[in-house]
């Protein structure tokens, strides 16, 4: 699992590549951790168009984040998520948890309004 982040004010953008499994989640929470300590962040957007899998400990992660970030008045988006991804959002009823946007550029407008 590869990332990269873009910051956009009180929002950051994590570019995500490979599979987010229990495996690559030590690297995934470093990159998020990297992002939120110390820093004015609110909103995370990670970008999943190019994460085919995501297995239940990532999922168990990201809503301990949607937890994290609520603290914060704050938000997880997920900016397209991959056909495969968007599918076991779908079978384990967390679609609706996250907020789903089509680009990097409507994540950063929904965050600054």
């Amino acid at each position: 699992m590869k990332a990269h982040a873009e910051s956009y004010g009180h929002a950051v953008i994590l570019i995500l590549e490979g599979e987010l499994t229990e495996d690559s989640l030590g690297a995934f929470r470093e990159a998020v951790d990297h992002q939120l300590e110390g820093k004015e962040v609110i909103d995370l957007a990670l970008d999943l168009e190019k994460v085919p899998f995501m297995d239940s400990a990532s999922l168990e992660f990201l809503l301990d984040l949607q937890d994290r970030l609520a603290e914060r008045m704050g938000r997880v988006k997920l900016i397209k998520p991959d056909p495969n991804v968007r599918k076991i959002l779908e079978i384990t009823r967390l679609e609706s948890t996250f907020e789903i946007v089509s680009d990097v550029a409507e994540a950063v407008k929904v965050a600054e309004g």
